[in-house]
Order: C-alpha cells, then sequence, then structure tokens
C-alpha cells in the first residue's frame, strides 16, 4: 500500500495521509483509554475532559486533527504529577504522548510538501 500512495499521490502527499492515518488510531485509543480516567486534574487544564469528549464526538479528519491539537494543549502532566496513579490513567498518558507524537510526525510531513503554485502547501 506504501508504494501505491507513494505512486497514486507523491511520497509527500502519502506521508500526509500515513500520519493522518496514524492520528486516527491514536485519538481512537486516547478515547478508549479516556473512558477508565476517573479523575483528569493531575493530567491537564480543566479543558481535557472537554478535549477528550470533542475527540470522541469528531466525525471528520479535520475535527480529529483540531480535537486532538486541543488534547495536546491540555494534556499538560509531567511524571511527577502522577504520583500512583492507577495502571488505567497511565494507559491514557500514554495514549496522550502517542497522541503527541503524530501531531508531530503530522506536522512534519505537512512541512515537507512543497508549496503548489498560487500558495497552499497543506494537503
Amino acid at each position: 500500500m506504501t508504494h501505491d500512495l507513494d505512486g497514486l499521490l507523491g511520497p509527500e502527499r502519502a506521508r500526509i495521509v500515513r500520519a493522518r492515518k496514524l492520528l486516527e488510531s491514536a485519538g481512537e485509543e486516547v478515547v478508549r483509554t479516556a473512558q477508565a480516567v476517573t479523575d483528569f486534574r493531575p493530567l491537564g487544564t480543566g479543558e481535557l475532559p472537554a478535549a477528550v469528549a470533542a475527540l470522541r464526538a469528531s466525525e471528520h479528519g479535520d475535527e480529529d486533527e483540531s480535537a486532538a491539537r486541543w488534547i495536546d494543549r491540555t494534556f499538560t502532566a509531567r511524571s511527577t504529577d502522577l504520583g500512583e496513579a492507577p495502571t488505567e490513567t497511565l494507559e491514557f498518558v500514554a495514549a496522550a504522548l502517542r497522541l503527541r507524537l503524530t501531531l508531530h510526525t503530522l506536522d512534519q510531513a505537512l512541512a515537507a510538501v512543497p508549496p503548489e503554485p498560487g500558495g497552499a502547501a497543506r494537503a
């Protein structure tokens, strides 16, 4: 499939498609693991539960990316904040960190696309 996408879209745009697929998967993991979290307060700002709810409710790729970026901004936990956090909370933390990494991967893929004549570089 990698070569099919590369041939069809070109390597730069295929990289974006693959990054968005990874983001979709990471978002699903965040939503799944968030269901077991009983207290989001040590994990981020007061908006973190709403950001997770937005990701759960999203129906399109642009909504997924927007909600993922919201989670990234509101997820502020550091290892020192976790204390004796239950396993379920740590699973959410791992999923949120994976989401952050996939956003970085997507941003790198978007930045690698040369601008088209007339301006837009995003795919």
